[in-house]
């Protein structure tokens, strides 16, 4: 399946494609960790005014991903000081099978490029499957926030040093 997927830059028109992604989603791994109303009353058009800001945004980097040319994942790249990784989701029939690790590639192309050692993303920290991925590419975490009543605010920060 490897070689039908496939990253590209979103472009503005598929803002809506990438939050309607996001809801599917937040329906199947966050279900129980985000209260149920933000996931039942997921603002598509609030989410994808957000989403077209991030692709406009020139310090941010908006991948979509594909199989075949069907959208299923995305992710973007922070190109600032510190380099981040954020929001790396796919469809869960996507899930193991090598393309969270392509994106982490993509991630790491950048920082060579320019010179940079290290890179960060974050993870709620009840999402166990993700926190397993992220210690499997490296990650290290530094930072736990954990405990808030509103369990979709405890985040992990993780740290990846680029192998060089």
């Amino acid at each position: 399946m490897d070689y039908d997927v496939s990253f590209s830059l979103a472009q503005d028109d598929e803002a809506k494609t990438i939050s309607n992604l996001r809801h599917v989603i937040w329906g199947t791994t966050y279900r129980g960790i985000y209260p149920d109303e933000a996931i039942d009353g997921f603002d598509l058009e609030w989410h994808t005014q957000r989403d077209l800001a991030r692709i406009k945004d020139p310090d941010l980097r908006v991948y979509l991903i594909r199989f075949a040319d069907i959208p299923i994942g995305y992710f973007f790249l922070k190109t600032t000081d510190p380099v981040y990784i954020g929001s790396l989701y796919l469809l869960k029939e996507y899930q193991h099978q090598g393309i969270g690790r392509r994106a982490f590639r993509i991630a790491e192309q950048y920082c060579a490029e320019y010179g940079i050692s290290r890179y960060y993303c974050n993870c709620n920290a009840h999402n166990y499957p993700a926190i397993a991925f992220y210690h499997a590419m490296g990650g290290v975490m530094i930072d736990e926030d954990t405990g808030h009543e509103n369990k979709r605010e405890d985040q992990l920060t993780f740290e990846f040093s680029r192998i060089t």
